[in-house]
Order: structure tokens, then sequence, then C-alpha cells
């Protein structure tokens, strides 16, 4: 019998250590599943904000690229376009001011040829769009009227004397400073356009005066809208006149040439500008 318990104890004994060593290799295989799982999590969260970081650095990088591209785009719509180089010395671009006066040779010999009954010349190169543009006004109901055009060295230099005189009757100014104020004017001789064959003076039919008023007339805003499509820039715009050294004439048309005219008019530039020469100055800063 002691043998038989003996035995028992022995397997009892046996079954424990068994049961022990079963419990230990599973701890120690539950814990090596752990580590490898907690291993597994740890990279694949170090993975992920790895990824996060690459699409948060790229998102970024798009951003700056973007805000650099509407940067560029920016400043180059607002630099202006200009007249190429080529083109500066075209007749149709040819620039007289003050800044840039010609003495009675330098003045070219235009071919003129009469526009109507009233006898007014223009260079007879801008006939066909200057008659293209009455035309058009007048199909859409408007009559615009030409009131001065092409004027020969005489004709130029009695209106700018005749002006001074009045200045001086008017406004009480010694003959330097009606010169001056004159100039605003009436161009002195050599700085007119007129002088050239590619300007006109056109009022409204309904409203003749040349003075501000002229901006009012129906006539006066199809031509503002539209004289750019036939080659027409309105010469002296308002609030320029420290570029252009001459008033606001809202019935001053100079012939510019139609590509030059919608870049001109589209970009609110004087000649000046689009010449990229400098500006003249306002033109009553030297008056006493």
């Amino acid at each position: 019998m002691s043998d038989i318990r003996q035995r028992r104890r022995r397997s009892r004994r046996n079954i424990k250590r068994i049961r022990q060593r079963n419990r230990r290799v599973l701890l120690s295989v539950g814990l090596l599943c752990f580590i490898v799982w907690a291993g597994f999590v740890n990279v694949s969260k170090q993975k992920k904000e790895q990824e996060a970081e690459q699409a948060y650095a790229e998102q970024q990088e798009k951003k700056a690229r973007e805000a650099k591209e509407v940067k560029a785009g920016k400043e180059e719509k607002d630099e202006p376009v200009l007249a190429a180089e080529s083109e500066k010395n075209k007749w149709y671009l040819k620039l007289v001011n003050a800044k840039n006066p010609m003495i009675q040779t330098d003045v070219p010999e235009v071919e003129t040829e009469t526009l109507d009954s009233e006898g007014y010349q223009v260079d007879a190169r801008i006939m066909k769009d200057l008659e293209a543009m009455f035309e058009a006004a007048r199909a859409d109901g408007r009559s615009p009227m030409i009131c001065s055009a092409f004027r020969a060295w005489d004709t130029q230099v009695s209106l700018y004397q005749n002006k001074i005189g009045r200045v001086m009757n008017e406004e009480g100014l010694n003959e330097e400073d009606a010169a001056i104020k004159a100039a605003t004017v009436v161009a002195k001789p050599g700085t007119s356009e007129h002088q050239i064959g590619l300007a006109l003076d056109i009022v409204s039919s309904e409203y003749t005066n040349l003075d501000e008023g002229q901006m009012e007339t129906e006539d006066q805003k199809w031509l503002m809208e539209n004289s750019w499509k036939y080659g027409f820039i309105l010469r002296y715009p308002l609030d320029k006149s420290d570029i252009t050294g001459v008033i606001f004439e809202p019935w001053h048309y100079r012939y510019v040439g139609k590509k030059a005219a919608k870049e001109i008019t589209e970009q609110n530039l004087t000649l000046e500008e689009y010449l990229g020469e400098e500006p003249v100055g306002d033109p009553t800063e030297n008056i006493k």
C-alpha cells in the first residue's frame, strides 16, 4: 500500500510540474506574442506617422508652389504690355509732345485726304479706319462730328498765339505764364499731333463745346467705348495730365493702329506710358 501511495504522490507531483511547466510555456508564448504584436503596432504607427508627415510636407510644398505661381502670375499680370521695340519707330506711333517737340523742318510731309465738305484733312493712311469708325457710330444711332484735324505749321502758330492773348486778357497773367497756361490747352507749334495728321478733335453733334461736358454726351461715350476697335485712342484721358502734359480732353482722338489702341485702352495707358517714355509732367507747375 505504501508503494502505491508513493507512486500516486510522485504522479501528482509530476502532473503538477507538467502543469507548471505548461503554464510557463504558455506565459512565455503569450509574452512573445504580445511583444511581436506590440512591435507590429509600433511599426504600423511609425509608418502612419511617416506617411502623415510626408503627406503634410507634400501638401505644404504644393501650397507654396501654388502661392508662388499665383504671385508670378500676378506679377506678370501687373506688368503692362508695352510697345515692342520694333514697333516704336512706326509712323502711327510717332510721339509728339512737350518733351518730344518738332521744329518746322522736322514736321513730316503728310499726304492728306479731305474728309468731308468742311474740308478737314487727315493722313491718308488712317482714312479707311476713320471712315469705318464713323459708319459704325452712325449705324448705332450716334452722330459725332469733327471740329479739327490736320493743321499746317502756320495754323498751329496762329492758334497758340491767339490762346496766349486770351489767357493774358482773361486771367491777367504775364506773357510767360500765359504761354505756359495756353500750352495746356493749345499745343505749342511743334508739339501738336494735329501737325502730323494723326489727331482729330471729335465732338457730339448735340453738344459742341470743348469742355468736360463732352464726356457726358452719348456720342462721346460711344467713341470712348469703341474707338480702339478702329485704331484710335482718347489721347489725353482723365487723371493723366501729369504724364501727357495736357489737360483732360474728352474730344481729342489719336490714331495709333488697332493693336496698340487695344493694348493702350485695355490697360488704361497713355501713349507715353505705352512707348516707355518719360512723363511730360504737370502742365501748370511752372505757372507763378
